[in-house]
C-alpha cells in the first residue's frame, strides 16, 4: 500500500506556515507607533549657549596657548 502523502513534505510545509505566522505577528506588533511627548525645556538657556561664556572660553584658551608657547623659550 502506498502512502498518499509524504510526512517530510507535510512537516516542512507546516513548519514554514508556523514560521510565517510567527514572523507576521512580530511585524504587526511593531506596526503601532508610540506617542511620547517629553518637554525638557526648563525655560532657561544652557550655559554654553551664552555668548559671554564663549568669549570667556576663548580667552582662557588663548591664555593657555600663550603660556605653553612662552614656556619653551
Amino acid at each position: 500500500m502506498k502512502q498518499s502523502f509524504n510526512i517530510s513534505v507535510t512537516f516542512k510545509k507546516s513548519l514554514a506556515l508556523v514560521i510565517l505566522l510567527f514572523s507576521q505577528s512580530l511585524i504587526w506588533a511593531q506596526d503601532k507607533t508610540v506617542d511620547v511627548n517629553l518637554n525638557v525645556n526648563k525655560g532657561e538657556n544652557d550655559w554654553y549657549a551664552q555668548p559671554w561664556m564663549l568669549v570667556l572660553g576663548g580667552a582662557v584658551f588663548i591664555i593657555i596657548i600663550v603660556a605653553l608657547l612662552r614656556g619653551k623659550k
